[in-house]
């Protein structure tokens, strides 16, 4: 099974709980690392970024297009490449 990333910084859209939300800031506390997320309504909300990351919880909404499943078929092995 392969998994994908995305970068977690401000700037990253996520769905969360039916709404489009911007990470906006970050919070360094002692119980962990937090995130500031802004929705469409400018509204603000703190969340911890465990919470945000855990499974089901969100959905990243990608900046860019990233390659098609028939190119990373059709992309040369690394063997190949010199």
């Amino acid at each position: 099974m392969s998994r994908a990333g995305a970068k977690l910084g401000i700037g990253t859209h996520f769905r969360l709980d039916g709404e489009t939300v911007e990470v906006v800031e970050f919070a360094s506390l002692a119980t962990g690392m937090e995130v500031v997320l802004k929705d469409g309504r400018d509204r603000l909300a703190r969340m911890s970024v465990r919470e945000l990351l855990s499974p089901g919880r969100a959905q990243v909404i990608p900046s860019s297009a990233g390659p098609s499943a028939a190119e990373m078929r059709t992309s040369q092995p690394w063997s190949s490449i010199g």
